[in-house]
């Protein structure tokens, strides 16, 4: 043997054994179909008749005819799964629905459902307008063969189709007054697709219609959480929110709406009004909805609002004679000791029952910036510091600090009285809300 085929033959050999080894590896199993239909053989063992070979070929090539021939064939004379199989899918395919149908109904009750199976009868139900029944089906599937999207697309198209038929239900049996098959649809609508605003807003007109206030405010509440942007779903929530003075609720859709709409403006701040007496005494809530503040009233509310005022230290003793054996005496003399409300020196009357003056208003405003010690000191006082000013000065300088708007009324109201203690506190950096009215100032 020469030199040359002596080296050769190592290589030869080398080459004849690669080959053999790549022939002896299996080839890789071609990946599952995941859309309808379905190889009829799938999960389950062979060997098969021919027939379910070639209807399986028949129904790929879109022939339904043949394919249902051909597994009529292989299941005969001793019924085979996945002819069975095939046999759904090629009715299905070649639209006879109701022989589908009766045919899955008995096949899945005869055997532990295959994914193929599943999908088969699933099409059955979805091309018959069941598309509730359908998605239970898919989802099995789905369920049971994971990491197949078109499996799981096609579940999620059923499941938005069974949504939007149950709603569709729930509206027509509303439209007949039958609360309890439109309760039920809508409930239903909102399980099988949580997803869905609109399913969670018609269980909520549904809750409405059928008298369940709290129910409708839950489900607008969900459906608001999904479409935030919702005009229609905002005011819902906001309406019904107020009839059930669930403010806490129904302040921040109210101010999203004022944003957009100054109209709801004044209803934000009956809100927010409403939601902060809820846990006032009477006649301190009706001292917040006066029309025109007495002096009396005007302390209540200041013991109210500001805790700074409840929890000073009162130095100076002040002789109030018209006070004495009132139910609000406590409250007054307090105003009164720290000096955010005048006495008579001579008369030694508060006259808690006379109106609370535009400038009366104001010398309290200041007077409470003072004691609230803002740091540092805000500039719109930095010529007044401590010193006592009068009425009209009072107004100016209530206004320069934007705790008075240029434009309000004489007769000062509970709700302006409110509005005017939330901006002192603001402005000496106290409350909730101390930036925004800080940026905002009156209106």
């Amino acid at each position: 043997m020469s030199r040359v085929n002596r080296m050769a033959w190592p290589f030869s050999a080398l080459a004849v054994l690669l080959l053999s080894v790549c022939c002896a590896t299996p080839p890789r199993p071609a990946p599952a179909r995941d859309q309808f239909p379905l190889d009829p053989r799938e999960s389950l063992a062979g060997p098969f008749p021919a027939g379910v070979e070639s209807g399986w070929e028949a129904l790929l090539a879109g022939n339904s005819a043949k394919a249902r021939s051909e597994f009529a064939r292989a299941g005969s004379p001793k019924p085979v799964l996945a002819a069975e199989i095939g046999e759904i899918e090629a009715l299905v395919l070649a639209r006879d629905l109701s022989a589908a149908l009766a045919s899955c109904r008995r096949v899945l009750a005869a055997s532990n459902p295959t994914v193929p199976l599943l999908t088969a009868c699933g099409e059955a139900h979805a091309r018959s307008g069941q598309a509730l029944d359908a998605w239970h089906l898919y989802r099995q599937a789905v369920a049971s063969a994971p990491g197949r999207p078109g499996l799981e697309k096609r579940a999620q198209e059923l499941r938005v189709q069974a949504g939007e038929q149950l709603r569709r239900q729930a509206q027509e049996a509303a439209g007949h007054e039958d609360w309890k098959a439109a309760l039920q649809a809508a409930a239903l609508a909102v399980e099988v697709d949580p997803g869905s605003a609109p399913a969670w807003e018609t269980a909520g007109d549904i809750d409405l219609e059928a008298g369940d206030r709290p129910a409708a405010l839950a489900r607008f509440r969900g459906a608001l959480t999904l479409a935030p942007g919702d005009r229609t779903l905002q005011e819902k929530v906001a309406r019904l929110a107020l009839e059930l003075s669930d403010y806490a609720v129904a302040i921040p859709v109210l101010d999203t709406l004022a944003a957009q709409d100054p109209q709801f403006e004044a209803e934000a701040e009956r809100a927010r009004l409403a939601f902060r007496l809820a846990n006032w005494p009477s006649a301190v809530r009706a001292a917040a909805r006066s029309e025109r503040l007495t002096r009396g009233q005007a302390a209540g509310l200041v013991w109210w609002m500001v805790p700074e005022v409840r929890e000073a230290k009162v130095t100076e003793s002040v002789i109030a004679s018209d006070v004495v054996g009132r139910s609000d005496s406590q409250e007054i003399l307090r105003a009164v000791g720290l000096g955010l409300l005048e006495v008579d020196r001579e008369t030694h009357r508060a006259s808690p029952d006379g109106p609370l003056t535009l400038s009366a208003a104001a010398r309290l405003y200041l007077r409470l910036v003072a004691l609230l010690q803002p740091d540092p000191p805000p500039a719109c006082l930095a010529e007044h510091p401590d010193e006592v000013v009068s009425g009209v000065e009072a107004i100016r300088l209530a206004r320069d600090c934007k705790i008075l708007g240029e434009s309000e009324a004489p007769a000062v109201s509970g709700a302006a009285f409110l509005r005017a203690l939330d901006r002192v506190q603001a402005l000496a950096g106290k409350g909730e809300n101390a930036q925004s009215s800080r940026e905002e100032g009156p209106k």
